[in-house]
């Protein structure tokens, strides 16, 4: 009987295992053999094209090319910049959007939802293009709308000057963003009971504090969930700045994934391109993953 039991027991620890492994096999396949492979091509000058076993091993080059690059650190700088605005503002909109939607009558609301959810249907290169047609400076609607504030291209330059290029890639960015915390935030509001708001009304609280006091440190679990993801997003940012910018002008707008990218497949240099790709990598780790990784122990 207890021979049984012991035979039991095994196969009932070997089943997660059993379930686990087409899960590892895939992780093992699309991410772990491409980043050690990554590693390894680091070292070398390697190129598109070139002669099999003739790429010419380079050791620390690479690496010693990265810290000399004003370029990677002006799209450092660009990435970082573009990842604080784009979270901060994905987070106070798409707060401020859920709140409001939640005062409206249910149907109205529902519908108004759905139409602010329309953005996430849509690609990014997409998006990037029409963000570029509505900033052209002649035909564009957003300078329709500035002029009647009286504003004009010489107030704000849009994509045609390295002031404020970086500001209308996040408006962009908002733009398609924000409607995914709302739904977000929208979920995390209705699951908080709502006893907890009818003891505060009692009391005499009013909507601010019922906010700050109640929602708000309710909510502290989703918004690490948004910005651990949009966070990671906004870091690996391309495809938008890719549409949008091009990563001009003068590079105000460049991202290491673009950089990354027009080293590769411009330059033919596939080897400072892993390096930089790694560099992506580690800078994400080091600023979103460390981050969850304290939330995490916190919340245990």
């Amino acid at each position: 009987m207890q021979k049984q039991n012991r035979l039991s027991l095994e196969k009932g620890d070997l089943l997660p295992i059993l379930l686990l492994l087409p899960t590892l096999f895939i992780v093992l396949v699309v991410l772990i053999i491409p980043l050690l492979y990554s590693v390894f091509m680091s070292f070398f000058d390697y190129r598109i094209g070139s002669v099999p076993g003739m790429d010419q091993f380079i050791g620390l080059t690479n690496y010693i090319r990265l810290f000399n690059d004003p370029v990677v650190w002006q799209s450092t700088r660009n990435t970082i910049a573009f990842s604080f605005l784009a979270i901060t503002g994905d987070i106070v909109f798409g707060t401020l959007i859920a709140v409001l939607l939640l005062k409206l009558r249910t149907k109205l609301g529902g519908f108004m939802r759905a139409v602010y959810l329309t953005p996430l249907l849509v690609s990014p290169i997409i998006i990037g293009l029409i963000w570029k047609f509505m900033f052209d400076p002649t035909w564009g609607t957003i300078y329709w709308i500035l002029g009647w504030f009286g504003l004009t291209v010489e107030n704000f330059p849009g994509v045609t000057s390295s002031s404020t290029a970086l500001f209308a890639v996040v408006i962009a960015h908002w733009w398609q963003v924000i409607p995914f915390v709302m739904l977000v935030v929208t979920a995390g509001l209705v699951s908080i009971p709502q006893e907890l708001y009818e003891a505060a009304h009692m009391d005499g609280a009013g909507e601010f504090y019922k906010f700050f006091k109640i929602s708000l440190p309710l909510l502290t679990k989703i918004y690490m969930v948004v910005l651990v993801i949009a966070g990671v997003d906004t870091l690996k940012v391309f495809d938008i700045i890719f549409a949008l910018t091009g990563g001009g002008p003068a590079n105000s707008t460049i991202s290491l994934s673009m950089y990354a990218h027009s080293i590769a497949f411009r330059a033919n240099d596939l080897g400072y391109a892993a390096v930089i790709s790694n560099f992506t990598m580690i800078v994400t780790f080091l600023i979103f993953g460390i981050l969850f990784i304290k939330f995490n122990r916190n919340q245990d």
